[in-house]
């Protein structure tokens, strides 16, 4: 992953379970490994959650469960990160079936 925003996302997106949220410190803490723990929840605060496909509720952030923002995420991802279409298809449930063509 090229940055730690998309390594943000991605988790964010591969640990969304039908758009459940998911606590900001815990998705933090399966990002970090060796990272600092600071620096990724500022990232997550000032970037991730910027991302009109990412949303916030009291129990955590979550990808919405809708096609807009699932295709929203996707593409970002593929604009942001080295995974291939079929790795992202695979994760994001909501996606049309001619995506990323739909563009």
């Amino acid at each position: 992953m090229p940055s730690a925003s998309a390594r943000v996302v991605w988790k964010l997106a591969r640990r969304h379970s039908w758009g459940a949220p998911i606590p900001a410190d815990e998705l933090v803490e399966l990002v970090a490994k060796t990272d600092d723990h600071d620096t990724l929840a500022r990232i997550l605060e000032s970037e991730v959650l910027e991302r009109r496909f990412v949303a916030r509720s009291r129990e955590g952030v979550f990808i919405p469960n809708g096609q807009d923002a699932h295709v929203a995420a996707a593409d970002w991802l593929r604009a942001n990160t080295s995974l291939d279409d079929l790795q992202i298809e695979a994760t994001l449930s909501r996606l049309p079936d001619d995506w990323p063509s739909a563009e």
